[in-house]
């Protein structure tokens, strides 16, 4: 191995750093910044998908059909897909915010019991996340989470456990 090589390995962080630091790069590219640019494809993702806005010929069929089931008005509708789109929204902005908080104390900071501490209060959320889905989305999303609740726990875990003066990671 060249020396290059050595030295880069050498500034390397420690390995349950490098993955709490892909793990805030995840959530600001995939979670936060993904949400924003396409929202109905972000909440499909992630298990609870909005519902798609109607289309002209269901309005014409709607309006022609003597007895409508629907008790919803146009104005309704649309109140409703802007709440659903509006969730996506600050869900995505949590996401956003989580992941500048990691790479803060991951980069900046250098700081690892903090940066395990909030890694692994990512638990709670990943935790209600599943719950949320698994009760009032698609089911089989829920899956996704269960490895999002693994990560945080397993990462941070790690990172709370060694700390800064880890015999593995000095």
């Amino acid at each position: 191995m060249s020396t290059a090589s050595r030295n880069f390995f050498a500034n390397l962080p420690p390995p349950a750093e490098c993955l709490a630091i892909l793990v805030g790069t995840a959530e600001i590219t995939i979670f936060g910044l993904a949400g924003f640019a396409d929202p109905p494809s972000f909440a499909s993702g992630f298990g609870l998908p909005i519902a798609p806005p109607p289309s002209s010929d269901a309005k014409l069929e709607a309006n022609t059909a003597s007895s409508s089931s629907s008790s919803t008005t146009p104005a309704e509708e649309s109140t409703a897909q802007k709440t659903q789109r509006g969730l996506v929204l600050a869900l995505a902005a949590r996401n956003l915010e989580k992941g500048l908080t990691l790479l803060a104390f991951a980069c900046y900071w250098r700081d690892r019991k903090a940066l395990g501490t909030c890694v692994f209060a990512g638990l709670v959320t990943t935790a209600a996340d599943f719950l949320v889905v698994k009760w009032y989305g698609v089911q089989d999303a829920a899956f996704g989470h269960v490895i999002g609740i693994a990560n945080c726990g397993l990462i941070g875990g790690a990172l709370l456990y060694w700390g800064r003066e880890g015999q593995w990671f000095s």
